[in-house]
């Protein structure tokens, strides 16, 4: 309007401090003589609050992005070691004294990384579980041998002990229940000098649940600071943190207990801890189908995205055919390459194709990608297609 004009600008004061404002111009009359009303807002917080939000914003994006790239490169380097590990031509001594360690270490920072995966996913509200049937001792036995050549360097004991009428197999998510578990035998060991870490799981109070504990007998945490043991990049106020942790993230408790929550937990995680003497994490969950959980553990409010419709109309063989073969599509060479490796070992014949173009091709011309294991100019399927490896 020609009556009133606004603006921004910066203002510097004497403190050398600078200032944002909105100035607003308006026309007026007063007293039959034309005037001119002048207003100046200060924004300066609003503007800083605006842009804060926009930092955290890219801040998440960024963190999600270059944890992303983290993983693929971990998602190589575990199966290419694992795979020397079982290579009879390797020395013993060799895989002992270097391919061990080097595959404990990499599964360990693997799970790091993947904290601050699940960080910038629970921002934003899409972490997933996967509820399955699976045998938790052997889980829990597997994740304690990562542990034990630390344990052994350090000169402390790590002991397993289980109920004797717990069930070998629960209902949960395994990886996720995994996760809890490194996390927690993670900090036991980095605040035990002395003593060991104890791992135990029994039958919860309640019908078809189970408790798990960690229990160190490590430094201790003051009870002034359990209260920033669960919350982001908490760390304790105390000078040992310095010294036996100086590089903690501060995420894996905090994650951890949101993902206790989700695993259908009634209350979260609690810790026992007395300085000098130890410190003991523990949780309950439910161990047994439930309905309920899996509608919101599968919940991902992405959008939809319709995929491309192929032109070439698939159709069952007549005459199965008993060659297996494999489409692989991934953009990234060495998942390509350690992918084929393990297909191939099991007898499939793998195609590869590393974008969707190229897997589009593949697919709606098949006479052009024969089956090389039999030669049969009408074998053109695959058994599984393979995608974002």
């Amino acid at each position: 309007p020609s009556d009133y004009v606004r603006f921004e600008a910066q203002l510097d004061v004497k403190d050398e401090q600078q200032y944002t404002v909105e100035i607003e111009i308006r026309k007026f009359q007063f007293r039959n003589t034309s005037s001119l009303l002048l207003f100046i807002k200060d924004i300066s917080q609003v503007k800083e609050l605006g842009r804060m939000k926009a930092l955290d914003k890219y801040k998440d994006m960024l963190l999600a992005s270059v944890t992303h790239e983290l993983r693929t490169p971990l998602n190589c380097i575990i199966p290419m070691i694992s795979e020397a590990i079982q290579d009879d031509h390797v020395p013993l001594s060799v895989k002992d004294t270097f391919l061990k360690p080097s595959m404990n270490s990499a599964k360990l920072l693997l799970n790091i990384v993947n904290d601050i995966l699940d960080y910038s996913r629970f921002k934003r509200n899409k972490l997933r579980l996967n509820f399955t049937d699976f045998n938790c001792i052997e889980k829990m036995t597997e994740i304690l041998q990562l542990f034990e050549i630390q344990c052994k360097h350090k000169d402390i004991h790590l002991h397993f002990e289980v109920s004797q009428s717990f069930p070998s197999v629960i209902h949960s998510d395994k990886d996720r229940l995994g996760q809890i578990i490194i996390n927690l035998l993670s900090n036991a060991l980095k605040f035990t000098t002395v003593g060991g870490i104890t791992l135990s799981i029994c039958e919860g109070e309640e019908e078809g649940t189970a408790t798990f504990s960690v229990k160190d007998t490590g430094i201790g945490i003051k009870s002034g600071s359990l209260k920033n043991l669960f919350t982001e990049f908490g760390t304790l106020d105390d000078d040992n943190q310095e010294i036996l942790n100086p590089q903690g993230v501060g995420l894996g408790l905090m994650i951890s207990n949101k993902i206790v929550m989700m695993l259908g937990s009634s209350e979260p995680m609690k810790v026992k801890s007395e300085v000098s003497k130890g410190t003991e994490f523990y949780f309950t969950i439910p161990i047994i189908q439930n309905d309920s959980l899996h509608v919101l553990a599968n919940y991902e409010p992405d959008s939809y995205i319709p995929k491309k419709q192929l032109t070439r109309k698939l159709t069952p063989l007549d005459k199965p055919c008993s060659c297996k073969r494999v489409l692989s599509i991934d953009d990234n060479d060495y998942n390509q390459m350690v992918a084929g490796r393990m297909l191939e070992k099991m007898g499939f014949e793998v195609i590869k194709a590393f974008n969707g173009k190229d897997a589009l091709e593949i697919v709606e011309n098949p006479t052009k990608y024969n089956c090389s294991l039999c030669q049969d100019p009408d074998c053109t399927y695959f058994n599984m297609i393979i995608t974002d490896l």
